[in-house]
């Protein structure tokens, strides 16, 4: 195997075309009212403490 040059490795890469930079984005938050949303299987607050109750098939 022979060494390749520096400029014919040059020519080999492909160039990247150059875009503009793209707008950020991130994680978007909800609207809650509360500040956390509402789970169907917690137990009522009548009750003293939350639990979980975990839904099974």
């Amino acid at each position: 195997m022979t060494r390749m040059s520096k400029q014919g490795k040059r020519r080999h890469v492909s160039p990247r075309r150059p875009r503009p930079p793209s707008e950020k984005t991130g994680p978007k938050k909800d609207k809650l009212e509360h500040g956390f949303k509402f789970h169907e299987n917690a137990a009522p607050a009548e009750l003293g403490t939350t639990r979980f109750v975990p839904k099974i098939g």
